[in-house]
Formats: C-alpha cells, structure tokens, sequence
C-alpha cells in the first residue's frame, strides 16, 4: 500500500509529538532537552533565520528537517549559512520503521525552498562516524569540503550546488 507523505512547516503543536512518536530520540547535548532545543528552533523559524519541515501521514510524524539560512550569534559559519546565498540542512531525522522515501522527500522539499528563497549553495554537517549518512549525503550529491574536529567526535561537511 502506498502512503500519502504530506510535508509542512512545524508548528509549537509538533514539539511533543516529535519525541512522542519517535521522531526525535537521545539527547541533543548535555544542556537540554529536546523539547528546549526546538522551542528555540521554532523561534529562530519565526525570525525567519530557519525553516523546520516536517513529514506526516495518518499514523503520526515520520520525520524533520530544518534549513538553517543564519545559525545563531556564536556559531557564526559564513561557509555552512551566510544568511544569504549558502544554507545548511541541519536536523535530518526519520522515525524508525518510516517508509524509506521519507528523508530523500524532505531533502528534495528543503533543496526546493532553498532555491525559492535563492540559495545557491546547500551544505550539510555528518559525524564522520556514520558511514551510513556520509553515503546517503553523498548519494543526494554533496561533496565533502572541510573536516572539523568536536570535543568527542569529527565532523564532515558537505556542500551541493543548487541554482
């Protein structure tokens, strides 16, 4: 049977529904929750420096993406999202058991309305421990372009061009 994917602009509705249903799991860092994490992220949604996208069907929320068009005072990064031509995609996540369409739908909807709002370069940030979204990212043809080392782990970019 086919399922009907709708994709939307999350809502302060979503914010529960996310960790509920799956969509959201683990901690994004040491400091906050995830609730905390996207009352923020809806926030910096409303001062249009980011969109957050999420993917629905009748059994619940399949999973969200967020286009990142300026990241916030402290983690300038004019390379990953200048507020102007270059944006990064930031937060891809997909509920387990999600039809497998569901991150490749919300990637192509993201490149969509980063061309609308003319962007012209899209980046994107992968662990370098995860073969698994390194192959993906480079699947949807991004190339890597920089390597930055974290506290515990290394961090990939990836950038595409898209005008």
């Amino acid at each position: 049977m086919a399922h009907k994917i709708f994709i939307r602009y999350a809502q302060a509705s979503d914010i529960d529904r996310l960790s509920r249903e799956g969509v959201l799991s683990g901690a994004p860092s040491a400091n906050e929750t995830w609730n905390q994490r996207m009352v923020k992220c809806l926030a910096e949604q409303k001062a249009g420096r980011r969109v957050i996208l999420v993917a629905e069907e009748q059994s619940g929320l399949l999973g969200m993406v967020q286009l990142v068009f300026k990241l916030p005072v402290g983690y300038d990064d004019p390379e990953a999202a200048n507020g102007m031509d270059v944006a990064m995609i930031e937060s891809l996540r997909v509920r387990p058991g999600a039809p497998a369409e569901v991150g490749s739908e919300l990637v192509s909807e993201v490149q969509r309305l980063a061309m609308k709002r003319n962007v012209r370069t899209l980046t994107f940030l992968v662990s370098m421990h995860n073969n698994r979204g390194i192959a993906q990212v480079k699947s949807w043809g991004f190339e890597e372009f920089r390597i930055m080392p974290e506290r515990d782990k290394m961090l990939a970019f990836f950038r595409k061009s898209v005008d």
